[in-house]
């Protein structure tokens, strides 16, 4: 019997992180399902989901967790299925000008209107007319069916004039 972990990896960046616990992996007949991996800062993050032989998981947790020694902190749950309401999957990609809270008005929408944020990716950059700092977000949500785009799409946009927002329907059944 397989079971799922989900891990959260964190350290230092350099060379051979990602092989060092995939070689684990691979050891204890793990699969690699899905992963996202970042530098921020100097630092490497990472999420992993697997799926790991029973009898191979305490083995793993335990050589994954001596990780530390080696400058890598690794969080370790198990992998749960959400039982959830019927969803649409959605993009929405955010352009306007930076400040301190424009990430809590975004998630407090989305919060409001039970949207699952699968991922995020967001930046700053200069503006390309003037020195002006933009801030730039993709979302790539899962958003309840008794929501129209429309209702999101009213909501998001009133939280500033100068907040571009574009939302797009991509492919894909509901969930």
């Amino acid at each position: 019997m397989k079971k799922t972990l989900v891990l959260t990896l964190i350290g230092e960046d350099r060379p051979g992180l990602v092989e060092m616990v995939s070689q684990l992996v691979a050891e204890r007949q793990g699969l690699w399902l899905e992963s996202q991996f970042s530098r921020l800062g100097g630092t490497f993050a990472g999420i992993l989901q697997l799926s790991v032989p029973a009898e191979q998981v305490a083995p793993l947790e335990t050589e994954l967790r001596a990780m530390v020694g080696q400058g890598l902190r690794v969080m370790i749950e198990a992998g749960v299925s959400p039982v959830s309401d019927p969803c649409y999957p959605l993009s929405l990609r955010f352009v306007g000008q930076d400040r301190s809270n424009i990430v809590a008005e975004i998630s407090e929408v989305l919060s409001r209107f039970r949207v699952t944020v699968l991922s995020l990716n967001s930046h700053c950059a200069s503006a390309p007319m003037n020195a002006e700092v933009l801030f730039h977000a993709d979302f790539e949500v899962q958003v309840p069916v008794s929501v129209s785009c429309e209702q999101l799409s009213e909501a998001l946009e009133a939280l500033s004039p100068e907040l571009m927002v574009d939302l797009e329907m991509y492919e894909a059944s509901a969930v």
